[in-house]
């Protein structure tokens, strides 16, 4: 669930009135998806763990950095 907070986090700081939904899927290779789901364009995918503030959350940067270029 870390995860999912902190990709949430993410786009929360771009688009502060943003819906953010989870669809939580158990399954190996554990992936995030983040998604636009209204131009249906994917902002990032990866391993959950790039999202672990253990690592450093290196994931959250790109997140944000791909919304802000998607909103420019």
């Amino acid at each position: 669930m870390q995860e999912f907070n902190a990709a949430k986090a993410a786009i929360l700081q771009v688009h502060p009135d943003a819906k953010v939904m989870d669809n939580i899927m158990d399954s190996y290779p554990i992936k995030v998806t983040v998604k636009n789901v209204v131009t249906g364009q994917i902002v990032w995918t990866g391993r959950q763990q790039e999202l672990f503030g253990k690592n450093g959350r290196p994931a959250q940067k790109v997140i944000v950095a791909n919304l802000k270029k998607e909103a420019a």
